[in-house]
């Protein structure tokens, strides 16, 4: 059948458009004439700028896209950096009040983040709990490209939040209870050592990871009536439990302190320096060394008379058949059947009466404030004593076992000595020539001479021995000497410190209080945990 043909469509097939349907498509939808159509159809350069114009849009709008998404980066990447020094700042004050907390983020924030810099961050939000503190901040991003795809803005949000260490934390105080801290220092002591608590306790009673050990010391220590007998020298056996006396058969110092001897005066709890160097070890007690286990503090009455003059004479020397000679008159014991010592004389807790019983690890924070407001002030400074018994109370060892294993590698281990003067030996003219200590009399040459100032440096190379013990237990070491003008006596401290910032030469209160909240804050192990 032959097919007739209108003239517009002769002119359409003529150019080579065959299509009808199409073209009528074309023709209806748009209402073009005919002429024009047929020219764009045959100009096939203006067919490809028309897919080229139309394929160029999604190619403009993706690259715009990425423009605006680069700047939301750079936003981001400022914003996280602003919000970990507003962090960290703010961690640094994690003991303070909730204002000071939130002054001190927004002031670093602002800080790291000016107002000409791309974005605009909204407010600062500080949420601060028991153990953290949480920071948001969302910044807007306005767009450039996007804007005309309806997306005015682009918003971006960063979240920090610091917090406590989760790792347990074991702290010894060994703090100078001597004579020479009476008054106003002693109180500055105790002001400071509760600074410190307040800091690693905040307002927790009962922490789950943290337990503080107090160690008072001056000639000696004190380990409470109540300390486990099963580590003391209960037989006699130690080499030196029977250095000061001649025992019959059947006695030995704690017989001195029955009833059926001196009926007035029990055992304070503070005991001997043990001998041959146990002093200086973390060694427990051990069955068949009788060294090891430790002998109470019994300082002997010592003779009646002024030439030479003795500073503890407290019971009547009477007649004994041990000789008339001044050492005899010490070392007899029959003197103390049935006697009682005057309420105004020293007695056998000479040099140790004063000072405040240990109170090991423990996680109580009121019980330790209590023994805190309890120490006095008195005696002479025997700083090894001190050091030595504060590394036992973080021991797992006897004779105190309530510090973890050494080989925890969750739980951190510190002790802070702290000292307001030199190693001392109160010597005297008398056959003893010293007071009573935790190493005896001078005249036994516990400390291996019986030169005075010989024991001294005997004494700051014990300390010294005991410092690097201590550290090698993998103990972190802080010194503080308080108001210490002996040169001898600072640089020792210093080396025997963890590192040369963990040693406080503080001159006054206000700078042993510093020391101490330095200390503490240190210990908090403050961490961006997020």
């Amino acid at each position: 059948m032959t097919e007739h043909l209108t003239s517009d469509q002769r002119s359409v097939h003529k150019n080579g458009v065959s299509d009808a349907g199409r073209f009528s498509g074309w023709k209806i939808g748009l209402n073009f004439p005919a002429n024009a159509l047929s020219a764009i159809f045959a100009n096939r350069r203006g067919n490809v700028a028309v897919i080229f114009a139309l394929a160029l849009l999604p190619i403009l709008a993706a690259t715009g896209s990425a423009v605006d998404i680069t700047r939301a980066l750079q936003v981001k990447a400022r914003l996280d950096s602003a919000l970990d020094a507003a962090g960290l700042a703010a961690g640094k004050k994690i003991d303070a009040d909730d204002a000071t907390i939130i002054a001190t983020a927004n002031a670093y924030f602002q800080a790291n983040y000016p107002a000409d810099a791309l974005g605009v961050p909204g407010e600062l939000t500080v949420n601060i709990t028991e153990n953290a503190i949480i920071l948001n901040v969302t910044a807007r991003v306005e767009t450039t490209i996007m804007k005309f795809a309806g997306f005015d803005e682009i918003n971006v949000n960063s979240t920090n939040e610091i917090s406590r260490a989760i790792t347990g934390l074991e702290i010894a105080l060994a703090l100078d209870n001597t004579g020479s801290m009476s008054g106003t220092k002693l109180a500055n002591l105790k002001t400071a050592s509760h600074e410190l608590l307040d800091i690693l306790f905040g307002a927790e009673n009962f922490p789950l990871h943290l337990k503080a050990s107090l160690v008072p010391f001056a000639a000696g220590v004190n380990v409470g009536p109540l300390f486990d007998p099963v580590w003391l020298d209960m037989t006699g056996e130690s080499s030196i439990h029977r250095e000061n006396f001649d025992f019959a058969s059947g006695q030995n110092l704690w017989t001195l302190y029955a009833d059926t001897h001196l009926t007035n005066r029990d055992w304070n709890g503070c005991v001997m320096e043990r001998p041959n160097g146990l002093d200086e070890q973390d060694v427990p007690p051990t069955a068949g060394n009788p060294d090891t286990f430790f002998v109470p503090w019994f300082a002997p009455d010592e003779p009646n008379g002024s030439s030479p003059s003795y500073p503890n004479s407290y019971l009547s020397d009477g007649s004994f058949p041990g000789g008339t000679s001044l050492a005899a008159k010490q070392k007899s014991t029959v003197k103390y059947t049935s006697s009682s010592v005057s309420s105004s004389s020293k007695g056998p807790d000479y040099n140790c009466r004063n000072t405040q019983p240990i109170t090991p690890l423990t996680n109580d924070k009121r019980l330790l404030e209590s023994r805190i407001d309890e120490m006095q002030a008195s005696y002479i400074t025997h700083i090894p004593i001190g050091l030595a018994w504060a590394w036992r109370t973080l021991s797992p060892g006897a004779p105190y076992t309530e510090g973890s294993l050494y080989s925890d590698e969750d739980t951190i281990k510190a002790l802070v000595l702290m000292t307001d003067g030199e190693n001392t030996i109160s010597s005297n003219s008398t056959h003893n020539k010293s007071t009573f200590s935790g190493y005896g009399y001078l005249a036994k040459a516990r400390l291996g001479t019986t030169s005075a100032s010989t024991a001294v440096n005997r004494l700051d190379e014990k300390t010294a021995r005991l410092c690097a013990n201590v550290k090698a237990a993998g103990i972190r070491l802080y010194t503080i000497a308080f108001q210490v003008s002996d040169t001898t006596t600072l640089n020792l401290l210093r080396s025997c410190a963890s590192t040369p910032d963990q040693f406080f030469p503080s001159s006054d209160a206000e700078a042993l209080s510093t020391a101490f909240k330095t200390i503490a804050a240190e210990l908090a192990s403050l961490r961006i945990s997020k």
